[in-house]
């Protein structure tokens, strides 16, 4: 990545390729794409905003009101789930951005040792399955039996900490997902920059500190705007977190609420739609302004004579390193080792029993039919939610790169829209179109329905690395194909799809892992024929038996992480794909 402020997508001179194409064809194919991928999109939303309106009990004939709206802003339990979610998104990453921003200049601008493999590790992190790993920060911090808080009274007599709480939210936030989300959207970005001002300010004796935050970060602004919009549109979407910690504190935000009043017994959808509603309409001002800097892109931070000498650290060298080692051991391996101990547990998670470990949690969960059934869901659906979102990505970003569809714009601008809207939102959202819509009935209770919300749901990302291959690559190949009597479908596959297989290998393994492991996207559509592992864990955990959910998260983190290693690998052997372009630019 140049910087996140890079502009990945931009669009070469048109070649004498575009002559050769049939534009009836692919206006054809461009239509079809932008009205699948709108009515996938909006039309749940649509559904959203008028069943807001449908006061009527569940199983009743429709009747309309403002009844939903009104115990929006009058429940105090709703109230107060509204100010949870935005009093913990703004503290979470308000911390996750200086610490972001601190770790992610040394590992850019220093001659720290092992850089390169420490970005690794926070990169490594950011793919770690959320309620596995979760599983392993409560045998950490639990209030009472947490081996870190054991030891911490060691030295601190008195000591008091639990991590089912406000506190405990935000700091399983910071370590499971938003430090190694900022580090790993900022480095590039610090790397990148063009280091004479830095020299410059030190040359004229402002200090290390203070060239850091008058000049560097000043410089990095719009950048740091950039991927801060982006985190908080990322805090808008959790579920897991909140949901399993939050249970027992009493600490409902706007997602555990909905996931709560769908499932509930008889379901409040019409108070469950209106708070979605709310969210999407309080959201909106941040995708526009998301939106708009994206679009901008006129700030470069690389020059056309660009340097970047790294800054000694000197006496400072090994132990700063050591600080990254030690605090990706508690990001990555200490939780990991913890989730694997938590398997073996007889009592979850009481160290102190005389004799408190068993193999009877994976014997018995090994011989439970709904293991099997759940693990087939969630391969079918992985594969099934991965095959489609690289027929689907793969098209449109060619019709985006490759043609002059007149539709090009809002097609670019749908594909982003999977990523701003919370995936709570967006199940509830398809909920409704399967309950409303006579023809996507049949849909309900299948893996069919999954498969469609998973293999959307990485569309923004997906689509922004395939479109980065391909405007990669020139026109002069394609163009030979045509001047040989080749057809524009027999270029595409015998031609550019191979050169573009590395990215695309990537985009599939990383649409498996997600798919393996997600819950917030799939928590209201899931049902006993169609449940995956993710839905399993969480049913378990929802029901306290904790040693079963830990074998199942165990079983989801090797499935996870299985692909996302080799994505990596893929990634940095091909040198395709590059993840952090496609993260933070068009």
């Amino acid at each position: 990545m140049a910087t996140a402020s890079t502009t990945i997508a931009t669009r070469p001179a048109a070649p004498a390729l575009w002559q050769r194409m049939r534009p009836d064809t692919m206006f054809l194919i461009g239509t079809i794409l932008l009205g699948l991928i709108g009515f996938i999109v909006l039309y749940p939303i649509i559904l959203l905003a008028i069943n807001s309106f449908n006061v009527a009990p569940f199983g009743r004939a429709e009747a309309w009101g403002l009844d939903n709206w009104q115990a929006v802003f009058s429940q105090p339990r709703i109230v107060q789930a509204l100010k949870n979610t935005l009093t913990l998104a703004l503290v979470r990453q308000s911390i996750a951005l200086v610490i972001g921003v601190m770790l992610a200049w040394i590992l850019a601008r220093t001659n720290l040792p092992g850089r390169r493999w420490l970005e690794l590790c926070f990169w490594f992190a950011l793919l770690l399955p959320v309620l596995p790993v979760l599983m392993g920060w409560i045998l950490l911090l639990d209030g009472h039996h947490g081996l870190l808080i054991q030891a911490i009274r060691q030295v601190i007599p008195g000591f008091s900490f639990d991590i089912y709480s406000w506190w405990g939210i935000v700091v399983a936030h910071l370590m499971i997902n938003l430090i190694p989300l900022k580090v790993f959207l900022l480095t590039p970005a610090f790397r990148n920059m063009d280091s004479s001002l830095e020299e410059a300010s030190r040359t004229a004796g402002a200090g290390t500190l203070r060239t850091l935050f008058k000049v560097v970060i000043p410089i990095m602004t719009p950048t740091i705007a950039f991927i801060t919009l982006l985190g908080i549109i990322r805090s808008m979407q959790s579920l897991e977190i909140e949901l399993v910690l939050g249970g027992a504190a009493k600490i409902d935000v706007y997602s555990t609420l909905i996931y709560r009043q769908v499932l509930q017994s008889p379901p409040e959808y019409g108070k469950a739609t209106a708070l979605s509603m709310v969210v999407l309409a309080a959201m909106v001002p941040v995708i526009a302004l998301q939106q708009w800097m994206v679009n901008r892109r006129n700030y470069t931070t690389v020059s056309g004579k660009y340097t970047n000498r790294l800054y000694d650290l000197g006496a400072l060298k090994w132990p700063v390193f050591g600080i990254f080692v030690l605090l990706l051991a508690f990001i990555i391996v200490i939780p990991v080792v913890m989730m694997f101990l938590g398997t073996f547990m007889k009592v979850y998670p009481q160290f102190d029993l005389p004799d408190p470990w068993t193999l009877n949690n994976w014997a018995r969960i090994i011989k439970e039919p709904t293991l099997i059934k759940a693990l087939v869901n969630t391969l079918t659906i992985a594969f099934g939610a991965t095959l489609l979102a690289l027929f689907l990505f793969t098209l449109v970003a060619y019709v985006s790169v490759r043609t002059r569809y007149v539709g090009r714009k809002p097609l670019d601008f749908l594909t982003w829209l999977p990523s701003t809207v919370p995936g709570i939102v967006t199940s509830l959202g398809l909920l409704w179109l399967v309950l409303k819509t006579p023809i996507f009935r049949p849909l309900y209770g299948t893996t069919w329905i999954l498969i469609i919300a998973l293999g959307f749901a990485g569309m923004t990302l997906g689509v922004q690395l395939i479109k980065s291959s391909l405007l990669q690559l020139g026109a002069e190949l394609e163009e030979a194909s045509w001047a040989s009597g080749a057809g524009r479908f027999f270029t595409l596959r015998r031609v550019l799809l191979p050169l573009i297989a590395p990215t695309m290998a990537v985009v599939a393994l990383q649409t498996f892992a997600a798919a393996s492991s997600a819950v917030s996207l799939v928590a209201l559509l899931g049902s006993a024929n169609n449940k995956p592992l993710s839905l399993l864990q969480l049913e378990y955990i929802d029901t306290g038996l904790f040693e079963a959910a830990s074998v199942i998260g165990v079983i989801i983190f090797m499935l996870s992480v299985g692909a996302a290693i080799i994505a990596r690998t893929l990634s940095m052997r091909m040198g395709l794909g590059r993840f952090e372009q496609a993260n933070t630019g068009r």
